[in-house]
């Protein structure tokens, strides 16, 4: 049975989705399609018009229908700096006679991570366990089935403000989508795209979008620190309308048309303008201590702003010994435009849904119809 996957990634003023089948018998996923509709009522997660918003999904849905043969498993990227990131941690005693470690003992302990005195405006949107301590014996990959009095997890945990995620959970309920995942986006992009090596070194993941950036730091195999930055590759847009003497969105069409390498003075331009946006950015991640204590030696760029100009000013801009561009060229897709750099961040995300799963934001209160026949009522279709 192949389950079919919608991975749906909200950028800066446009949602794009991406539709895969993961095939049980192969272990394998296979991109099926993929698009994007500009939706100006987007900025991130952040829902700017309800009703515009709900109509450019129910337009993906629809254009998405005739490839979906039963109702899908329906996956959200988060982002926008309405989410926050923390490590913590939990602890539990052992109870039982044999003191045997149980998987409940293991829920029982991530959920102790979560902090007590958490704000009544947050909520969990993730928890990404790190490791694990028995009887102060620390690396433990799996606790259950291990002898021992105490159980102490580290955990990483990813926080949204609930009004956001609430408008996020109407504006999909309205389009005929109650049940859906979700996940941060940076969180998917990094356990879809860093090679083990780079986790066990230290390394920076940098998402750019137009308005918004990602950023994750890893070091040893731990996650230190993540950032959700308002701002992105604007910046280099706007530094090119500087030179050229041209508004922004005139120096966004010719950016947009504009292959890298096709004229030496237009790289160099570029490569400065890429050089300012990593800087700019650099400011908001040195605010932090880790990022500081543990510096990245390799930057991993990825996103619809990062392209050849950045990862060019990269080594000097972010202090790095080297740089790369992440990309998704070895999965099995329809068509090879689905692979290109603008679906990055949803390929991540089906990824990650199909191995991992995401965290339910709401459960339907109704489960009788299923997403298809939601869409296809609406579609008036059924």
């Amino acid at each position: 049975m192949q389950q079919p996957f919608i991975a749906l990634d909200f950028g800066s003023g446009q949602i794009s989705a991406v539709l895969s089948v993961y095939d049980e018998e192969t272990a394998s996923c296979r991109v099926r399609h993929a698009l994007r509709e500009p939706c100006p009522s987007v900025n991130g997660c952040y829902i700017l018009d309800f009703d515009k918003t709900v109509r450019a999904l129910n337009k993906l849905f629809g254009k998405l229908q005739e490839y979906i043969e039963f109702s899908p498993t329906v996956s959200v990227g988060l982002r926008g700096d309405f989410l926050s990131f923390r490590r913590s941690g939990g602890f539990k005693a052992i109870e039982s006679k044999n003191q045997v470690i149980t998987a409940k003992d293991v829920q029982d302990v991530l959920d102790n991570s979560i902090p007590t005195n958490l704000s009544e405006t947050l909520e969990v949107v993730d928890l990404y366990p790190q490791s694990y301590t028995v009887d102060g014996n620390s690396g433990v990959q799996n606790p259950v089935g291990l002898q021992g009095n105490c159980l102490d997890a580290e955990t990483f945990l990813s926080l949204g403000l609930k009004t956001h995620l609430n408008n996020l959970n109407r504006v999909l309920a309205a389009a005929g989508c109650e049940d859906f995942e979700a996940a941060p986006t940076i969180l998917t992009l990094a356990h879809t795209l860093l090679k083990p090596e780079e986790k066990k070194g230290a390394v920076l993941l940098l998402d750019i979008g137009a308005q918004n950036s990602s950023a994750l730091l890893y070091h040893k195999g731990i996650i230190e620190a993540a950032w959700e930055i308002p701002q992105g590759a604007d910046i280099v847009a706007q530094e090119v309308a500087e030179v050229l003497q041209n508004d922004l969105d005139e120096a966004k069409k010719i950016l947009k048309d504009y292959t890298y390498g096709d004229d030496e003075i237009m790289d160099d331009l570029l490569d400065e303008a890429g050089g300012k946006l990593l800087q700019t950015l650099r400011k908001t991640l040195i605010l932090e201590p880790r990022y500081v204590k543990y510096a990245p030696s390799v930057a991993v760029l990825t996103g619809g702003g990062a392209g050849l100009h950045v990862k060019n000013a990269a080594q000097k801009a972010l202090g790095v010994r080297r740089a790369r561009l992440a990309t998704f060229e070895h999965l099995i897709a329809d068509g090879e435009e689905m692979l290109a750099p603008q679906y990055t961040s949803a390929l991540s995300l089906a990824l990650y849904s199909q191995q991992h799963g995401g965290r339910k934001l709401q459960t339907p209160k109704e489960k009788a119809s299923g997403l298809l026949d939601r869409m296809l009522s609406k579609l008036g279709l059924n």
